[in-house]
């Protein structure tokens, strides 16, 4: 049963690698094409965060404290993927309105969305490192990370705030 958690749980990293690259395309090539594919992409990974949990639910009221313990960790990083899938799928929200307003974005702009995915790619590779060695050491990386985005995101937001003050991005490109 844990063999199968983790090939769902790969399943679910390459999925939303993929999902990345697709929306990191559709973002440079303004084409809502990629990100109708992406959204396909981001249904499927509910669906198999759906099937771990499933999984780990039947199988954990068969397991001592200890063993529940380890495919509660399996759960969370189920969880994880799937929230990424769901922050991904906010942003292609915001960027069809990009390109159906045709929306500008400065060279800054552009810059820091391409480092901004280049570290959600450095987490799902971790995590894809993660379950293919099964080196739960990685784990505090993987966190890092993922707090190192979170910092990113917010101080990219509030350099955006001063571009916007002082009249080097539209207004109408301030929720993006």
């Amino acid at each position: 049963m844990k063999e199968k958690i983790v090939v769902d749980l790969k399943k679910m990293t390459n999925t939303l690698s993929e999902m990345i690259d697709l929306v990191y395309q559709g973002f440079m090539e303004n084409d809502t094409q990629y990100l109708n594919r992406a959204l396909n992409k981001e249904n499927i990974m509910n669906d198999l965060e759906k099937e771990i949990t499933d999984s780990v639910v039947q199988l954990s009221r068969t397991l001592d404290e200890k063993g529940q313990k380890e495919f509660v960790l399996l759960v969370q990083v189920a969880q994880n993927l799937e929230r990424m899938g769901d922050e991904l799928r906010y942003l292609m929200e915001r960027l069809e309105i990009k390109i159906v307003e045709d929306l500008l974005f400065s060279d800054i702009g552009v810059e820091q969305y391409k480092d901004t995915f280049e570290k959600m790619r450095k987490s799902v590779n971790l995590t894809i490192e993660f379950l293919d060695k099964n080196k739960n050491e990685l784990l505090e990386t993987i966190l890092k990370n993922g707090d190192e985005v979170k910092e990113t995101v917010g101080k990219y937001r509030k350099e955006h705030l001063v571009r916007l003050t002082k009249g080097l991005c539209k207004p109408r490109a301030a929720n993006m």
